[in-house]
């Protein structure tokens, strides 16, 4: 129904729920399965189609960031999750400074 949903006149963004997609694809919080990151992916194409913005309400664990960029999110949510958007910031930083 994605295509449907990014069709609809006056939609600008799809704000993705990743624990609500996944537990609805039978992949309950399991973010790195296959068939999971293939249904992320179909929806930033129909997003990218309809030019609709595809945004994710949080970082699925397991899933980098730029994974999600290079899948076409554009959208990122932090509010409640202040604390581990912190952490991933210290995480990614820690792996640059290892790759310098």
């Amino acid at each position: 129904n994605i295509d449907a949903i990014c069709a609809v006149d006056g939609v600008d963004v799809v704000l993705i729920g990743p624990s609500d997609l996944s537990i609805n694809l039978g992949f309950p919080v399991d973010y790195t399965n296959p068939g999971y990151v293939q249904v992320l992916k179909t929806i930033c194409a129909s997003c990218n189609k309809h030019d609709v913005v595809p945004g994710v309400y949080f970082q699925p664990p397991g899933l980098e960031p730029n994974a999600l960029v290079e899948m076409g999110f554009r959208f990122f949510s932090l509010g409640v999750y202040h604390s581990q958007a912190i952490a991933g910031i210290d995480n990614t930083l820690a792996d640059i400074r290892a790759k310098l």
